[in-house]
């Protein structure tokens, strides 16, 4: 009986340390989805991207820090403020309609002769952070 109830509480202990690991993610991965300009790197590399990324920080010096960019990038055009604790699918979904919502409101910018919403030119100004 002993042995049975010893495991027992050994799958219980396993189960219960990693339940709360399968909805976790990285803060990496949310960054991830934050600066990777989707529909940019369908038609952009890397190099072109980093490019943007770098000469929107030298037109708008004062967001060129990284932790300021990801600040305005998570706060909506509606008030909404996304966290690190949002699904990929929110991230997503929060980044298009930001995109979007720039567009109609004229939130725009020329960069390196590429006319963007200030989500995407922010998007690839975070991305210009990243290592090569």
């Amino acid at each position: 009986m002993k042995r049975r109830a010893f495991v027992k509480l050994g799958i219980l202990s396993a189960g219960a340390m990693t339940l709360p690991l399968l909805h976790c993610r990285s803060n990496d991965q949310y960054n991830i989805l934050l600066h990777q300009p989707t529909f940019l790197s369908q038609i952009c590399d890397e190099k072109a991207l980093r490019e943007i990324g770098l000469e929107y920080r030298k037109l708008k010096p004062g967001e060129e820090n990284a932790s300021k960019l990801i600040d305005l990038l998570t706060r909506g055009a509606s008030g909404k403020k996304l966290d690190s604790k949002s699904s990929d699918k929110e991230v997503e979904t929060f980044i298009k309609n930001e995109i979007h919502t720039d567009f109609d409101r004229n939130d725009i910018i020329a960069v390196k002769g590429w006319v963007l919403s200030f989500t995407e030119a922010r998007q690839c100004a975070l991305f210009s952070h990243t290592p090569l």
